[in-house]
């Protein structure tokens, strides 16, 4: 089966710090978006998938009558495997009564919140339209709504943001009835409007020394509430793992809805254009479409299996590629094993704690 992302290209305001597709004001464009959205889904039309996401973008911007028709036509293009796994993203300040009840009557039991923060001055300096208590009221309402699998998003290394601060966005976090939490490192992207303050000296970046002592932190602390890391960025509790996210992990197929989504599908990697109105005239669909090399597939099982805790199987590699692990890449995972980066245990290979820190540059090594 595959998983299947739909992409909502759609926000109040853009945040200081993102580069992704999005556009603000287009407000009149929704109803012509969703059915845009609607005529792709039928390019695959009877497709199983097993796990749904909504992405965005904003995707809770949408009025309540567009988020049911949006669900009722992933049920009707799609066999959806029954228990699925169904997301959808959604930050504080776009979140109403009536589209909380839309999402639950459209099937999505999974909700995915932006908080990055519970500091209201690391906020404004990120360019969020919303407040500390505004989130954390979002994540209550949805609770009580009847969601029992919320997930919230952090951010370390924000604009102002200090040991203190950052310790006391962990604390709220975990008083709340989450299940999920990823936490993500601020990436400075070049031409947007928080890179130009650092280019200025308006703000200085964090040192990196820091950066990871403080990450480390974050991984005890949450782990004494519960939540358990099991791939670099993400903590879950017992049974609340990403499951869509896990299957990118795990080099599976999706299929990717929508302006500027990308797709891994019968084995070819290809996406949409970036241009609303292209994709709204029904132009730019599936381009650049990629057949990958078993080269390049071995590439993506390393780059993207050592993301997780439990790293990659052998037998997993052995099935997928008729091939013996260290026949392939015996030389580079000895080395690392010898600096103490990479371990061998249970038939598997996984990044070690110090091996989490330099991920990157050890990842980029299985890069055939």
């Amino acid at each position: 089966m595959a998983g299947l992302y739909i992409h909502i290209p759609f926000c109040v305001k853009k945040c200081e710090y993102c580069d992704f597709v999005s556009y603000v004001g287009r407000e009149a464009e929704f109803g012509a978006y969703i059915d845009a959205l609607c005529r792709e889904m039928r390019r695959y039309e009877g497709e199983k998938i097993d796990t749904v996401f909504i992405g965005g973008g904003t995707p809770s911007v949408l009025p309540p009558e567009f988020i049911k028709k949006l669900c009722a036509n992933i049920e009707y293009c799609f066999e959806v495997k029954p228990g699925a796994e169904r997301s959808m993203e959604m930050n504080p300040g776009t979140v109403s009564e009536a589209k909380i009840e839309a999402m639950l009557a459209g099937g999505i039991n999974r909700a995915s919140v932006g908080v990055q923060s519970f500091d209201d001055t690391e906020l404004r300096a990120a360019g969020r339209i919303h407040t500390a208590k505004e989130a954390e009221d979002t994540v209550t309402a949805l609770d009580s709504a009847g969601f029992k699998n919320i997930s919230i998003d952090l951010m370390q290394s924000l604009p102002m943001q200090t040991e203190e601060s950052f310790g006391k966005s962990l604390r709220t976090a975990v008083s709340l009835p989450i299940r999920h939490i990823s936490v993500y490192s601020l990436i400075i992207e070049s031409g947007t409007p928080m890179s130009a303050k650092y280019e200025k000296g308006v703000y200085v970046e964090p040192d990196e020394d820091e950066e990871r002592e403080l990450y480390r932190r974050t991984g005890r602390f949450l782990s004494k509430h519960g939540f358990e890391k099991y791939e670099i960025s993400n903590y879950a509790l017992p049974g609340y793992e990403s499951r869509h996210n896990t299957l990118y992990w795990e080099c599976g197929e999706y299929i990717g809805l929508g302006a500027a989504a990308h797709s891994y599908y019968g084995g070819a990697r290809f996406s949409n254009t970036r241009s609303l109105r292209e994709y709204i005239n029904g132009e730019g669909l599936g381009i650049g479409r990629e057949i990958l090399t078993e080269r390049d597939r071995m590439s993506e099982f390393m780059m993207l299996g050592l993301r997780l805790v439990r790293g990659i199987s052998f037998e997993d590699f052995k099935t997928r590629f008729g091939k013996d692990f260290f026949s392939v890449y015996g030389n580079t995972a000895e080395k690392f094993a010898a600096l103490g980066l990479l371990e061998f245990s249970n038939g598997r290979c996984r990044l070690t704690e110090r091996g989490i820190d330099v991920s990157n540059a050890v990842m980029c090594e299985f890069i055939l």
